[in-house]
Formats: structure tokens, sequence, C-alpha cells
């Protein structure tokens, strides 16, 4: 376990971290162009004026998978990017610059429970949510200490549900309900093969998304577990073949590729869905082939995309967060949170307050970036009253390519039993 404090190059005073055995990190980057480059000139017409915020920091806690059997630094790499751009060029929240408090967890309840509890230590504002597969053990910290848990990706029913928490979209479950209609009535397909993880976020999956597909036309769902930290998907995808199915869906947020790869190899000729990590560009290139055709349901207008919202985060991830990182649903997801959390925030008065930031982000329809709009009513996903948004757009691999042909938002209401059916 790791626990680091992130802060811009704006902030103004250095935090010291205050858990025993942690070790601590900074990361910054320069906010003036370079002189004559033309892609630094494009980046900076796209992040509009500076206006740097100079006032105290906002301090926001975060737990994020980057050990273990499955992770995703990208989330934190995404909440990075955000926050530097947030606090150069949108003056932070209120002139309050944001700083993320980040421990990094291993997916184990025992991890993100001890990560809770030191960073609820810390006193911050509120808890940014990343990518926490132990969630269920963190967020009950969260609610005892009286701390609002915003955004992230939720994997696991907890923060679907939890009192405290605020999400922009479901992703595991909102999405694998929505791909499974679209499978069932757009596609027309009878037979699935589900190829998951058989860990704790994965296996949560398949009571959830059976029903769905059942309810959408599919007569046959045939369960097909993976290990994490299996080193050759081969078996799983000759069972695919074997099966019949007319469609592999591949749930699987790491080595994808393989799967893929390995489902090209036995010979599957059958319709492909994956999850959104699947379409990431190197996951693409490792499937050789194994991925064209693929559908994948996404809370994301298509990153690569004209829009000023979707140059935008292409610019700040490529300024600001590590090289190489993943742009995918959980990057976007981390970019995003921030971006929702600062419109939000900004427009509290005054120091913001668990019980004023649950009321702002329950009051009214609000803009989600690269998102549909989102309203916390506690009616988007039925049985998970913490999300806010139920709409996904369908993407598609084409000539090893993510593309997003179809421009219609696609929902699982009237399908998914809920959380709790």
């Amino acid at each position: 376990m790791k626990r680091l404090r992130w802060f811009s190059v704006t902030a103004a005073a250095v935090l010291a971290l205050t858990a025993a055995g942690c070790s601590s990190s900074s990361s910054s980057s320069s906010t003036t162009p370079s002189s004559g480059s033309t892609t630094a000139a494009a980046s900076s017409s796209v992040f509009g004026t500076p206006k740097k915020a100079t006032g105290s920091p906002y301090v926001f806690g975060m737990i994020n998978d980057e050990t273990g059997a499955v992770t995703f630094p990208e989330a934190r790499q995404g909440s990075i990017a955000a926050v530097d751009y947030v606090n150069n060029y949108l003056n932070g929240i209120n002139g309050h610059p944001i700083v993320i408090d980040s421990c990094t967890g291993d997916g184990t309840p025992a991890t993100a429970a001890r990560c809770a509890n030191q960073l609820v230590a810390a006193h911050p504002l509120a808890i940014l949510g990343a990518a926490d597969v132990g969630a269920p053990a963190s967020i009950p910290i969260y609610q005892h200490a009286d701390l609002a848990y915003l955004g992230g990706i939720p994997f696991t029913p907890v923060p679907e549900t939890a009192s405290n928490s605020i999400q922009f979209w479901s992703v595991s479950v909102g999405d694998n309900a929505a791909a499974a209609v679209y499978a069932g009535k757009t596609l027309g397909v009878k037979s699935v093969a589900l190829i998951y993880f058989n860990n704790a976020q994965g296996e949560q999956i398949v009571p959830q998304i059976t029903p769905v597909f059942k309810a959408a036309g599919v007569t046959t769902v045939k369960d097909i577990p993976l290990s994490p930290t299996s080193p050759d998907p081969s078996p799983q995808a000759a069972l695919v073949e074997s099966s019949g199915a007319q469609l592999a869906y591949v749930d699987v947020p790491n080595g994808c590729g393989n799967v893929l790869k390995a489902l090209k190899s036995v010979g599957y000729t059958g319709k492909i869905m994956g999850i959104d990590p699947c379409g990431a560009p190197p996951v693409i290139a490792a499937a050789a082939g194994g991925a064209n055709g693929m559908y994948i349901a996404s809370p994301f207008m298509l990153q690569s995309g004209s829009s000023q919202q979707a140059q935008l985060f292409q610019a700040a991830m490529k300024k600001w967060a590590a090289p190489g990182t993943l742009i995918d649903s959980i990057s976007t997801g981390g970019f995003a949170t921030v971006m929702n959390v600062q419109q939000v925030l900004s427009a509290i008065s005054g120091t913001p307050t668990t019980a004023t930031i649950l009321a702002a982000f329950k009051s009214g329809t609000h803009q989600n970036f690269l998102s549909h709009p989102y309203t916390c009513n506690g009616q988007a996903l039925k049985g998970a009253p913490a999300i806010c948004n139920d709409y996904y757009l369908m993407n598609q691999i084409q000539n090893g390519v993510l593309t997003q042909p179809d421009p219609t938002w696609v929902t699982s209401a009237g399908y998914f039993p809920g959380i709790n059916g």
C-alpha cells in the first residue's frame, strides 16, 4: 500500500503526509507552452485563458487500485490531468486549488479499509471516487466520517447504493446492462458466452447482467470464468467456440487483448462485445486482429472525437498525465469526475460541507463532462439510488480503430431488474 499527495504547481502550500510508513510524491508540469511549438499552441487554445487558483487548497481523498492482480493506474492519471487543468485555467474551486491525497489500493478489502482510515484522518473535504474494487470496505468508513463520495468507477454495488455517494455513470453494471439490451434488441442474438474474472468484482456481474440478456430476448447465457492471474485464456476461448454462442461477451478489465487474440486463434467467428478497457489502442494492437467488429458500451462520447470537450481531454492528458496512460473509460472517468466536481462545487457559497455538497449535486440536472447529462434523484438505475445517469453509446472497433458509428444513447431502463432485483 502506498499513499501519496498530488498537487498542482499552483497550490499555495505543500502539505505533509500524516500516515506513518507511507511514501509521498508529487507531479507538476510547466503551464507555459514551448516557444514555437504548434502542438503546444494548439493545446493552449483548447485550454483557454489561464486563471490560476492561488487560495488555500481543498484536499480530496482518493483510493485507486494500482497494485495487485487487476490495476487501473489510468484512473488517477485522468484525475491528475483534470486537476492541473482546473487549477491552472479554471481558478480551481472558487480560487481554491484542488489537491488529491491518494492512497494506492490492491483491490482487497483490508487495504481499502486501511487506506480509507488514513485518508479520513487527514480530514479531506470529500472523497473522489477512482477505481477502488475494495469500496465495500472503504465507503462505510467515509459514511461514518460524514464524507461525500463523488464519482469515479463504481465497480461494485456499494458505491451505487450508498447514501453519501454521487455517481455520474454506472460502469460494470449499467454499461453491461445497456450492452445486453443492445445485443438482444438491436443485434438480435439468442445465445451468449460470457467471459468474466472470477474475483469479487467479476462474480457480481453475472447475476446482474444475465437477467437483462434474458429480458432482451437472449435465450442462452453460458458463464465462463477466468482467473485474473491466468497467463493463457485459450481454454476459455475454446469453450466459447464449442458453445456455439452467437456472441462472446468479454468482461475482463485487464488482459482483454489476450482473450480477443485467443478467440481469433480458436476460430471463433461470432459477434463480440467487450467492456470499455477492451477498446484502448494497446489492447486492440495486442488482440492481433481479434478486436475487429467488437461492440463496446461506453458512458462517454468518443474521446478521440472533434468536440471541444474531447479536444480538451486529449490535450490535458497529453500535457499532464503520465506518458503511455491508457485512454479508456477508466481514465476518462477520473478526468470527468474532477471536471464535474469542480463545476458543481464552484456554485456553492462559502466553504463546501458534506451537506451542501450532496444538496448541490441532488438539485436539478447537471452537464456531465463527455457524457449524458445527469440528475441525482435516485431514479436513473433501478435499485441504485446513487447512480445519476444510465445512458451509454455503442462504440465499435472498425479496421483496428475505435469508432462511435451510432449517436443514439442506449439505456437498460425497463430491462434491468435492479441491483437488489
